[in-house]
């Protein structure tokens, strides 16, 4: 009685699962799911050797087809850096986010844009802001601060080394 019980259990547990975690869970076991997202994202988090990968599987499943890369961020957590995706299948509403992290000492993890051309600028700021090297990437180089420019400003470690500006306040 107990055993069947708990097999009911786990059959309703799984049928209460979404079917893009479903699918992640069959397909592709290494990516682990992330609770607590809002708003019908759908969220993993992934190797990050295997993000090309993953990332192909999304936009070509016909059961998600992820064809629209709406955003990539970079964010430096003092330890390691963590590189997020958001996908969207216009067509089959699904909204999937995919976090990987990244050494802080070596930025560097595998470009996009051979899966989404539109990732080219997404990479090149993320880049340019955190130092984030994209390997494969076609045009790798600055895209906000110009050519030469020393550090990566959104980084923790980043000091501003202008001289202090004198605030004016016009009186009226």
């Amino acid at each position: 009685m107990e055993e069947g019980r708990e097999q009911q259990l786990e059959v309703q547990s799984e049928a209460q699962v979404d079917p893009v975690t479903a699918l992640m869970r069959t397909r592709l076991p290494e990516a682990q799911p992330i609770e607590g997202l809002q708003g019908g994202w759908v969220g993993f988090q992934i190797p990050p050797e295997r993000v090309v990968d993953i990332c192909r599987f999304l936009k070509d499943e016909p059961r998600t087809a992820c064809n629209y890369l709406s955003n990539i961020t970079g964010t430096d957590f003092k330890d390691y850096m963590q590189v997020a995706y958001h996908l969207v299948g216009l067509e089959t509403g699904v909204k999937v986010f995919l976090k990987t992290d990244i050494p802080r000492e070596n930025p560097e993890i595998d470009s996009v844009t051979g899966v989404w051309p539109g990732a080219d600028w997404h990479e090149r700021e993320n880049y340019d802001m955190l130092g984030i090297r994209f390997r494969g990437h076609p045009d790798l180089r600055r895209i906000l601060t110009w050519e030469g420019y020393e550090g990566y400003p959104l980084r923790k470690d980043f000091v501003d080394e202008r001289p202090k500006r004198e605030r004016k306040v016009r009186v009226v």
